[in-house]
């Protein structure tokens, strides 16, 4: 007879073990030995072989003894931390008046807050110097007629305006979600006791969607710590921990020091998602229930004429980027005036032909890479919650890891581990994907697990007993129910890939530049008319993206916040 033991081994489905086994060798290869790579590098000198008597402290000195690292670090610190407030300014009141005001038109409002997050914000970033630019239309206009010179959008403050317009819907749809799905029972019965309505707001409503804001806001810090489109736009001589990144790789090809720069910012990030997990562990924040029912709507007429005025003042303003990047895209000739005198169909045309090259590789990357990672995010989700048992928390971590990393960060990480060793990648098309997939999969893997838990175990453990292998009750029971999930997730993956610039600037070569490449070297060369043509296309095949998944779960994407 077989010992247990044996006989554990003898159950194991062949198939799903070579599965499994595959999936777990392309983890480890491709996502935790590169970020082992940047780790090890990081501590030390350029070109010098490991060796525990060559760890040294060097790169992460310089954030004391040099004054261009100092202010790096200040600067990154100091425009994320003040587009996640400013965000927050901007997204509270409009998650309040949508989830609890009766305005007309919510869905669109919901679907039009979502647009910032389309359009790349480098290129929303250089629509901003078109209007408020040294000879920007506004700064001409304010200057002709009121004779008021307005300050630069150089450095701080257009970087800061940049995120806070292109981050904030994340705070308003996360609020959006919270506030909608809040059990009004306890704001009712502190309305019973005679506390007013501010009072209410202040005590009971905003305590209750405290985890959903501050999430928003770290998304925002993250998102901004981590972006390089927007301060190489607008920072001119205000480097960023990102742009310096840039600068080491680019300028000095020094991988080890842009490592310890990544992994510095690495760690701001990581502590801002430790005080999120304190803030939500230390008080109970339990808002849907068994019996959760929608909020009641507030009627009256003044606070529906500031909630409608208020929602389309900042749709208005954060939706100037699209439209000014439409407009340009049509400009042939620009005048005196503060608008194109000539329009034509000539950017479309020049970027048709100059840019077909980099069109074609986006599209290819991010078909291979979301690809990619829907097999290996669903198989990894399908490991973490149906096989992992209590090591799922290993899996898991390992998988979101890169969500943390900033884009750049990635790409550096990529680059220390395949530019060398025993996989030579740099230089490829291969690369680029790697790294799209190690990006993006965290979303596949999300979806995926969403969709698998609620998907009774009953049904595959009935068709095993039935005599169906693995592959079998996989193909045809567990991956079709999951697919309308998964799909969902992979459009909204290949649609962030299209638009991807902080990892693909440090691992794009002269073959395989892609469209947000070819936009920035627009940029660069002043030449706004095909960059905000390649926009506009780039815009047009996101949105089609966006309004696939949408279809796929059927509902737009602002709803899927909502819980009730």
């Amino acid at each position: 007879m077989r010992s247990a033991s044996g006989r554990w081994w003898w159950r194991l489905d062949p198939v799903a073990t070579v599965v499994h086994g595959v999936a777990a060798l392309i983890l480890l290869t491709f996502l935790v030995y590169p970020i082992s790579r940047i780790v090890l590098n990081s501590f030390l000198p350029l070109d010098t072989p490991f060796g525990l008597g060559a760890l040294t402290l060097e790169h992460f000195a310089r954030f004391v003894a040099s004054s261009l690292h100092r202010k790096a670090l200040l600067h990154s610190l100091t425009v994320s931390l003040a587009a996640s407030v400013l965000a927050l300014a901007l997204g509270l009141p409009m998650a309040f008046f949508v989830a609890r005001v009766r305005i007309p038109g919510k869905t669109l409002i919901l679907s039009l807050g979502t647009l910032p997050l389309v359009v790349p914000p480098f290129l929303g970033a250089y629509s901003w110097i078109l209007l408020l630019g040294r000879n920007g239309i506004l700064t001409s206009l304010f200057k002709a007629t009121l004779g008021v010179e307005l300050p630069s959008i150089y450095g701080a403050p257009g970087i800061i305006l940049a995120f806070t317009l292109g981050y904030f819907p994340y705070v308003f749809l996360l609020g959006y979600g919270a506030l909608s799905s809040a059990d009004p029972s306890l704001e009712e019965s502190a309305q019973i006791m005679g506390a007013g309505r501010f009072r209410i707001t202040r005590t009971v409503t905003l305590p209750l969607v405290t985890p959903a804001v501050a999430a928003g806001m770290l998304i925002v810090f993250m998102q901004s710590l981590g972006s390089f489109g927007v301060p190489a736009v607008l920072g001119g001589e205000y480097y960023v921990l990102t742009t310096l990144i840039y600068f080491q790789i680019v300028g000095h090809f020094d991988l080890n020091a842009g490592g310890a720069i990544a992994l510095v910012s690495v760690a701001f990030t990581a502590v801002s998602l430790f005080l999120l997990y304190r803030l939500t562990e230390r008080r109970g924040y339990v808002t849907v229930t068994a019996r959760t029912y929608a909020a009641r709507q507030l009627e009256g007429r003044g606070i529906r004429c500031l909630a409608m005025t208020y929602c389309l003042v900042v749709l208005l303003v954060a939706l100037i980027p699209q439209g000014m990047i439409l407009l340009t895209s049509f400009a042939e000739r620009w005048g005196r005036g503060a608008l194109p005198t000539v329009y034509s169909l000539g950017n479309y045309r020049r970027v048709f032909t100059a840019a077909w090259g980099p069109m074609q590789n986006s599209l290819f990357l991010a078909m291979v890479a979301t690809v990619t990672a829907a097999v290996l995010g669903t198989l990894m989700a399908y490991v973490a919650i149906r096989k992992a048992g209590r090591g799922r928390w290993i899996l898991d971590l390992t998988i979101t890891l890169p969500f943390i990393f900033p884009g750049i960060a990635v790409g550096v990480a990529i680059l220390s581990g395949f530019s060398s060793g025993f996989l030579i990648l740099s230089g490829t098309w291969m690369i680029l994907a790697v790294a799209y997939v190690i990006r993006r999969m965290p979303y596949i893997f999300r979806s995926a697990s969403a969709a698998l838990t609620q998907i009774d175990p009953a049904m595959e453990e009935a068709s095993a007993t039935c005599g169906a292998s693995w592959l079998r009750t996989s193909t045809r029971i567990t991956f079709p129910l999951m697919l309308p999930g998964v799909l969902a997730g992979a459009c909204i993956t290949f649609s962030t890939l299209l638009g991807e610039l902080s990892t693909t600037i440090i691992l794009y070569s002269a073959r395989w530049k892609t469209i947000t490449v070819a936009i920035y070297e627009y940029l660069i060369a002043d030449l706004l008319g095909p960059a905000s043509a390649l926009g506009t296309l780039l815009t047009v095949a996101v949105l089609t993206s966006m309004l696939l998944a949408n279809r796929l779960l059927g509902r737009t994407l602002g709803s899927l916040f909502r819980m009730v």
